[in-house]
């Protein structure tokens, strides 16, 4: 491991395990989220995946603050298939008719407007539990399905087994909560 020569200022310090700072979730509402990441990955039913490392790119206290949403590939005619298909139109991507794309090139960049909810998120490291709030995509917004006038009732993300938080897909894309 290389040396680490710097200056530090203890007048500093802050509260939080990586990099300082007050890991705060964005509030629950609306934003524009852009697409500044993308893991491919598979699921535990071996279907074809990407994680989306989002960024809040509203400008604003909350600029830059990230969230992670899955898409996964799912064939048409099968549950979960039109989520998939609103995802893409909601990244501006193609999503009606034959579609042959790298998935990972497609959503890089690529923005969405998005209801960003607020969850506890409990994550466990050398056999010490840390808790904190986190965001999630509630709800994507596209052309055939708008933003609405007022901010939806709050919604509860999806419950996940202590067997599918150990998942590969879903621990890749949780390793990365700041905290």
């Amino acid at each position: 491991m290389a040396r680490w020569n710097m200056d530090a200022d203890a007048q500093q310090e802050t509260e939080g395990s990586s990099g300082g700072g007050n890991f705060t979730p964005a509030p629950r509402g609306i934003y524009t989220i852009q697409v500044a990441n993308v893991k491919p990955g598979v699921t535990q039913t071996k279907r074809q995946m990407v994680t989306l490392e989002c960024e809040i790119a509203d400008e604003g206290d909350e600029f830059g603050k990230k969230v992670w949403h899955n898409v996964t590939q799912i064939p048409k005619g099968e549950k979960g298939h039109g989520i998939m298909v609103h995802s893409l139109h909601a990244f501006g991507l193609e999503h009606d008719g034959h579609l042959d794309f790298d998935p990972v090139e497609a959503f890089q960049g690529q923005s969405a407007r998005a209801l960003l909810g607020v969850k506890p998120y409990t994550k466990v490291k050398d056999g010490r539990s840390y808790t904190n709030d986190v965001n999630f995509v509630e709800a994507l917004y596209s052309p055939n399905h708008p933003e609405p006038s007022e901010l939806p009732t709050a919604t509860q993300p999806h419950a996940q087994s202590s067997a599918k938080k150990s998942a590969e897909p879903v621990q890749q894309e949780l390793e990365e909560v700041p905290f």
